[in-house]
């Protein structure tokens, strides 16, 4: 059976990421691990009432009983798997250990809400989490507009291959959702034959996922550097439920892990950012 993993701080932020799993496993009769790396920071959790008390006493043992007692009611899946872990180290590496070892589908994370406008090539906490992740990554934020069905998912495409392999991924969840899919080709260029390379991009895109997915497409270009920018207005204004991208896990050492375009996503988008790993 599917498992979908949530990483829990006791933040707010990370339980509107455990109701979102939730009716995602529900959707696809998923089992639901909650995951919480114990470290030396402090925390008050979110639902607390006595948060003086709380800060003495740090029991996530009790916090994480809590949430079960709380939100098992949400989880009707017959027969399914509905649990929490409890690790010890580096929030980054724990987490992503758990996702292998416990070999999850998909992963749930409710990420802070980054006010800064830092260099974009800074990557937020939530973005080295998701670099790091074995699965796929939904990312929420409380600031998101959420929908817990998901009726239209836009996938961009840009020149590189990189942004064409997370295309399976995303067939497979548009046909469990029904979805329309809107292939949307980035372009940095209004030059003709960059146009026309585009279109033959977003078309094998298209026809992949109308013929192996059987899913309904639209076709889109959008024009401009400001590719996150561009997207998230698309989004916007074509009631997008689910935006997607990638990470690239790569050997080469020449070749940047960070991606700004993702973390742009990340932390600006008010639509939830399902992020795809993808490999050499």
């Amino acid at each position: 059976m599917k498992e979908i993993l949530v990483p829990v701080d006791f933040s707010e932020e990370s339980m509107i990421a455990l109701e979102y799993a939730i009716a995602l496993a529900n959707h696809l009769k998923a089992n639901v691990r909650i995951i919480h790396v114990k470290t030396d920071a402090l925390i008050v959790p979110f639902f607390s009432k006595d948060k003086a008390d709380d800060r003495l006493s740090q029991d996530v043992q009790a916090w994480c009983e809590t949430l079960y007692d709380r939100y098992i009611k949400q989880y009707n899946v017959h027969c399914g798997v509905f649990d929490y872990k409890i690790r010890e180290g580096v929030v980054v590496k724990e987490i992503s250990n758990q996702a292998r070892y416990g070999d999850s589908t998909i992963m749930v994370l409710g990420a802070h809400k980054v006010e800064s406008n830092g260099p974009k090539w800074l990557g937020s906490p939530a973005y080295r989490l998701v670099a790091h992740s074995p699965c796929p990554v939904i990312v929420l934020n409380r600031g998101m507009a959420l929908h817990y069905e998901i009726k239209n998912i836009a996938l961009p495409v840009d020149y590189s291959v990189a942004s064409r392999k997370k295309v399976p991924a995303i067939a497979g969840l548009a046909k469990l959702f029904k979805a329309k899919v809107h292939v949307v080709g980035l372009l940095s260029s209004d030059l003709p034959w960059m146009n026309a390379q585009m279109r033959a991009y977003v078309k094998l895109v298209s026809d992949f996922l109308m013929t192996k997915a059987g899913v309904e497409v639209v076709q889109e270009q959008l024009t401009g550097r400001e590719y996150a920018a561009n997207l998230m207005h698309y989004a916007d204004t074509h009631n997008i439920d689910l935006l997607t991208a990638h990470v690239h896990h790569t050997n080469n050492p020449f070749v940047r892990l960070y991606q700004s375009f993702t973390n742009e996503l990340i932390n600006h988008s008010v639509k939830p950012v399902l992020i795809i790993p993808t490999k050499d």
